[in-house]
């Protein structure tokens, strides 16, 4: 274990404890990943009920071992659960994120060509109108519930759009997604947040009990697809081979059920703790109002400030090192994107906001290695999109309320931001 002398009074380090939800429910517990990293950028983090894993909190750890899928394996044992899973239920619930090269590659190249800059482009008269569309009817109340009128109904629109799901479809959609990546939530998904994941969901994507219904809503348009091709993503999901072979049942569900949950929840709490970051620095939001050529660099930074995933899971394929720290075949590597997005040796004064800074080398999406996200082209252009219209109309945020957070070490986000704006 890597650890350093404690100060006086301090409680021990091995005491911190990253798989307690509660400790993500109130507040983003910066002084926990701040500590870690200056006593413990490896450390061996207990299980109650597992073996225990390596917790890595420093930016140049946490990308070297993204770019290096050989000794770091994302299908050895998952890539977003941290529990160690049976082979058989592992291998039921797998997505294209928990496959490792060349087979990674396979899955994402169904779908890559219509997540490029060009391809996306086509999208942004639409979703212009769309953002423009959400503020005029929020902004008709100088108060409101940001993540209720804007950060929620944008990303799942757009989702939607591009999967080329029905409008209908959309409201249960969100929400059968909400239960599936933040099942630790007890307002989504009630006593189950602190039961754990039960028995006979195993086998079901994201072992979630509302896995069934969400993918069947997937499922109700393959057919139709096959028959009437069309030009949106759930046409290539449902004309999918690999090496040149159908896509399997389970393929499809575990691919319907990843899309609808990182392309809503990550983009939805980018807008909603982005806009979070400038009500608490006001002077930022005057900066960016004042000079609009920052707006890129303004989108690189919230999405380093925000980091809407905490952490993803690797497993060691063979005996390593890091920082001089023994890490044996088998064992648990966990990255924790948001703590090395905050890493002071790469980011001076990480916890101020900074819009000109520019940050575009963060660790948000992947930054590096071959799970880069796919979605992450459209989730900047969402962001871009929602800043300029929003400056355009905006002179001031300010909270008017205790921002509601998402009970999650998984999930870093919110369920209500109640904000006051001012219109110039």
């Amino acid at each position: 274990m890597s650890t350093s002398s404690q100060g006086a009074g301090a409680t021990p380090i091995e005491t911190v404890d990253l798989l307690d939800h509660d400790l993500f429910a109130h507040h983003e517990p910066w002084e926990v990943f701040d500590r870690l990293q200056r006593e413990a950028p490896v450390f061996f983090h207990a299980e109650p009920q597992g073996r225990g894993f390596w917790a890595l909190t420093k930016y140049a750890d946490v990308l070297a071992v993204l770019k290096d899928p050989k000794t770091f394996s994302s299908e050895l044992g998952g890539a977003a659960t941290i529990d160690d899973l049976p082979d058989d239920v592992l291998a039921a619930r797998r997505n294209f994120l928990e496959f490792d090269p060349p087979k990674h590659g396979k899955y994402r190249r169904l779908l890559a060509a219509d997540f490029t800059p060009k391809a996306l482009g086509r999208y942004e008269e639409w979703l212009r109108h769309l953002v423009s569309h959400r503020l005029e009817s929020a902004l008709a109340r100088n108060e409101f519930d940001l993540v209720h009128e804007l950060a929620a109904p944008i990303p799942i629109r757009v989702l939607g759009h591009i999967l080329g799901l029905p409008e209908e479809e959309l409201p249960r959609l969100v929400l059968l997604g909400d239960r599936l990546i933040a099942d630790t939530e007890p307002e989504l998904v009630g006593d189950l947040a602190y039961r754990g994941e039960r028995p006979e969901d195993r086998y079901k994507p994201f072992g979630s009990p509302w896995a069934e219904e969400l993918c069947a809503l997937g499922r109700a348009h393959y057919a139709e697809r096959r028959e009437c091709p069309r030009d949106d993503v759930l046409t290539l999901i449902a004309n999918g081979e690999i090496d040149g072979q159908p896509l399997s049942e389970g393929d499809l569900d575990n691919m319907f059920a990843l899309l609808v949950v990182a392309g809503n929840e990550t983009t939805r709490q980018a807008i909603a703790l982005g806009a979070l970051a400038l009500a608490r620095h006001p002077e930022e939001f005057v900066r960016l109002c004042a000079d609009r050529s920052l707006i890129p660099s303004a989108v690189e930074e919230l999405l380093r400030f925000a980091s809407p995933v905490w952490f993803f899971r690797r497993t060691a394929a063979c005996d390593t090192a890091i920082r001089g720290t023994q890490i044996a075949a088998g064992e648990k590597v966990v990255v924790w994107f948001a703590a090395a997005n905050r890493d002071p040796d790469q980011y001076p004064t990480p916890h101020k906001l900074d819009v000109g800074r520019n940050p575009t080398d963060h660790l948000t999406f992947g930054r590096g290695g071959p799970h880069f996200c796919l979605g992450a082209h459209l989730a900047k252009l969402e962001l871009r999109l929602f800043l300029e219209e929003f400056v355009d109309r905006v002179s001031s945020i300010e909270l008017t309320g205790r921002p509601e957070r998402i009970r999650s070490n998984f999930v870093n986000g919110l369920k209500r931001l109640p904000v006051r704006v001012a219109i110039p």
